[in-house]
């Protein structure tokens, strides 16, 4: 299975959660039974340089996962989850790093950009809820599962 980046965000001042979402990657994003997300959208579907969106609002995440990595998912609910084909990761990153910076920027706190849900690659975290002395760094230049640079 390909590894994926996501954004785990806690609150902000800012309106609707999906709203945001929808705003900041350009795509409406549609309600889905799925369990691994509560909306889905898909850009360039169909294509093999497709991008999936998938936002769910409340994670599954428990104090086990936090102790784990020393991210504190339970200080942030919602995620937003990019992936796509095998070969894009580069360009799948920074959508993510782009995601992760307008809603840092929008006031979402605490906030982390993440690969493969457990190595941070830049977070936003001024109430100092994370243990960083537990989080495992993303290298840019690692392999990914599959022997390719992420």
């Amino acid at each position: 299975m390909p590894s994926y980046f996501e954004v785990f965000f806690g609150s902000s001042s800012q309106g609707s959660i999906v709203d945001t979402i929808e705003h900041i990657i350009g795509l409406k994003l549609d309600p889905t039974e799925e369990e691994y997300a509560d909306f889905i959208g898909v850009r360039d579907s169909g294509t093999e340089h497709f991008v999936s969106f998938e936002l769910l609002l409340n994670h599954r995440l428990d104090y086990e996962a936090d102790e784990d990595t020393g991210i504190p998912f339970n200080q942030m609910p919602s995620s937003l989850t990019v992936r796509g084909p095998r070969g894009y990761e580069e360009q799948h990153k920074q959508i993510t790093q782009d995601v992760f910076l307008k809603l840092k920027n929008g006031g979402c706190k605490p906030i982390y950009f993440v690969y493969d849900v457990d190595q941070v690659i830049q977070f936003w975290d001024p109430d100092k809820k994370g243990d960083p002395e537990v989080m495992e760094f993303w290298e840019p230049d690692q392999e990914d599962d599959h022997g390719k640079d992420a």
